[in-house]
């Protein structure tokens, strides 16, 4: 036990940092910091380590941390590059006359360029007319995010729904209360939130009610 700890410890002491281009800011908040604190047992591949006393695990493993971040799904603007073979989740505009939300988050297939999208509902395949907002390929529903409110300002700003007479501001009114929403109840980024909905006033598109 105690050669073992003491390899540990030697091999953990003498390790240099490798350079891959990852820097100290990019791995604190995925668990690491550069330190001679020695840790026995990484929570997550137990391997002795060194580093900062607060560290969270190995470097090597907030390495891989860091990169599953980098790689994980994000939410895309509009419909371009949406799986047409399967399901994703989508903010989905429908129109304000008919239903009492603009824009509904669905999972479901894109058809005819975003401009349908077909979800089920109690067994049933169900056609929704209108366009895809955003969308992002994950299996779970996704929670609002301030990603998510980018990726919807982005599609504002490529006229996605200029065809349909108005829906530009449409959706801008719907994701301004949606934003307030997520203030009122207190959602953990809602000030990010409601500083990236408010980038649609920097666009330019009819907000006329006629």
């Amino acid at each position: 036990m105690t050669e073992d700890f003491v390899s540990s410890f030697s091999r953990a002491m003498n390790t240099p940092i490798p350079d891959d281009g990852n820097s100290v800011d990019d791995l604190v908040p995925f668990g690491w910091a550069p330190g001679q604190y020695f840790c026995r047992a990484c929570p997550d591949c137990g391997e002795g380590y060194c580093g900062d006393k607060r560290c969270r695990r190995c470097r090597a493993c907030a390495v891989k941390a860091l990169e599953a971040y980098r790689n994980r799904p994000t939410w895309q603007s509009a419909h371009e590059g949406i799986p047409t073979d399967r399901p994703v989740w989508a903010f989905f505009y429908v129109g304000a006359s008919q239903y009492d939300e603009a824009v509904h988050l669905l999972r479901g297939i894109s058809k005819w360029d975003g401009e349908a999208f077909t979800v089920k509902h109690e067994g049933y395949d169900w056609e929704r007319d209108g366009h895809v907002v955003c969308w992002i390929d994950v299996d779970d529903q996704p929670t609002f995010s301030v990603e998510a409110v980018d990726a919807i300002v982005a599609a504002l700003d490529t006229r996605v729904f200029y065809y349909s007479g108005g829906g530009d501001h449409v959706v801008e009114d719907w994701l301004h209360r949606f934003a307030l929403q997520a203030v009122a109840g207190g959602h953990r980024e809602a000030p990010a939130i409601a500083a990236a909905a408010l980038k649609t006033r920097e666009l330019t598109f009819s907000r006329y009610y006629g």
